[in-house]
């Protein structure tokens, strides 16, 4: 099954960068083009000069490699001396309630889909994966871990992390700009490795963030042929923890028209109740959704029926898609995503249909993807996302 190892992390030389805030960042498929330069401007180190720089066309690639080798020659990143595997714990606060989440960015080997040991459940884009290999030949070093999850039910991996993390001291704590507290352990003692290598063996890893820089790896590995560009670098977390929040991402669709027959075929289609309260999504059960419409002044709850239920897995996000957004793609111009509630709410206009979607538990996903299938694009939003800039993985 899954194939897990230490690696020798490539870092920020703390001597030379005192504040590793300021060099951090979110991944790059979230990050705006004003964020984009506010990170730029937080340092001339930080990890967007590289991985998600400014530049023109494919000379961005260029620009990248150039900086990411200046900073190596000047001692800017330095390599770890000792093959270690790295526990990753994010503290945050969402929606009044403190959490944690502890993880752990180490090696896994790449394999094909079909094999089954690494599992996507969402469809990808080509576009991102295009950029993604033009920036991983020109560095030729993975840039931020791929988010995975895996069965932690065991508590075995779980165990042998805290033990370690109440006896030692973080090498890495930094507060990204969301306000997250990420501190970072080093663990290089061998047989500690081997043990947590070991569990490893009998699961199965579900990526949740990060499928197309995944696709990346698997097709540059196919095109380098070498034994480094055989393992990619990710950051895995167990499911059975409350720091794991699967969150919908909402759709709205923009400039409509005949919205009040669209309405109409919902009300066909599903299960549909006039709803007078506060919206609040955590309420919503897997199989139910909020129709939101201005024009219309009405708020829907909708539910999937008893006989759509095994076609569409229980789970709204598939019915919206085939129900709505695919059957009335004519009707409208643009399908905007939102992962924030009130950010979601704010952008319906009058020519707008807004539908605001259930979070996620690891197991709805599990049934999809163990039956070869995928979600729809941009279904679920994993939170916290994983800093970029913590830990980097050279493949020569």
């Amino acid at each position: 099954m899954a194939k897990v190892k230490a690696f020798r992390g490539l870092r920020y030389n703390q001597e030379e960068i005192k504040k590793i805030s300021n060099v951090i960042a979110p991944p790059y498929d979230v990050i705006n083009s004003e964020q984009q330069k506010e990170l730029m401007n937080s340092s001339q180190y930080n990890v967007v000069h590289i991985d998600f720089n400014d530049g023109k066309g494919d000379e961005k690639y260029k620009i990248s490699m150039n900086t990411l080798n200046h900073w190596i020659e000047n001692n800017i990143l330095a390599l770890d001396n000792k093959e270690s595997l790295y526990p990753y714990l994010q503290e945050f606060e969402y929606k009044g309630k403190e959490y944690k989440r502890i993880g752990l960015i180490g090696l896994v080997k790449i394999h094909e889909f079909k094999d089954k040991i690494i599992l996507p459940h969402e469809e990808t884009f080509s576009g991102p994966k295009e950029d993604r290999l033009k920036l991983l030949r020109a560095c030729k070093t993975n840039l931020s871990p791929i988010f995975g999850v895996y069965d932690n039910n065991d508590k075995k991996i779980d165990n042998i992390l805290n033990e370690f993390l109440e006896s030692n001291q973080p090498i890495i704590v930094a507060r990204s700009s969301d306000g997250i507290l990420n501190k970072i352990w080093q663990i290089s003692d061998s047989e500690i490795i081997n043990k947590i290598e070991e569990n490893f063996n009998d699961k199965e890893i579900l990526i949740a963030d990060g499928h197309h820089r995944y696709e990346t790896s698997l097709n540059y590995m196919n095109e380098v042929k070498t034994k480094e560009s055989e393992y990619a670098m990710f950051y895995l977390s167990g499911t059975n923890q409350d720091g794991l929040l699967i969150n919908p991402t909402h759709r709205i669709l923009q400039n409509v028209n005949g919205i009040k027959d669209i309405i109409k075929s919902i009300s066909n289609s599903f299960i549909v109740s006039e709803h007078s309260d506060e919206i609040i999504e955590d309420k919503l059960g897997p199989n139910e959704f909020f129709i939101i419409s201005e024009s219309e002044k009405v708020k829907l709850l909708c539910q999937i029926k008893d006989s759509d239920e095994k076609r569409f897995y229980s789970m709204s996000v598939y019915a919206v898609q085939d129900l709505i957004i695919d059957k009335f793609k004519s009707n409208y111009d643009e399908l905007d995503f939102f992962k924030s509630l009130e950010d979601a709410k704010s952008s319906i206009s009058k020519n707008s249909l807004g539908i605001i979607l259930p979070k996620f538990v690891p197991d709805d996903i599990m049934k999809v993807v163990l039956n070869d299938d995928k979600m729809p694009q941009k279904s679920t939003y994993f939170y916290p996302k994983v800093t970029t800039g913590v830990l980097f993985n050279p493949l020569y």
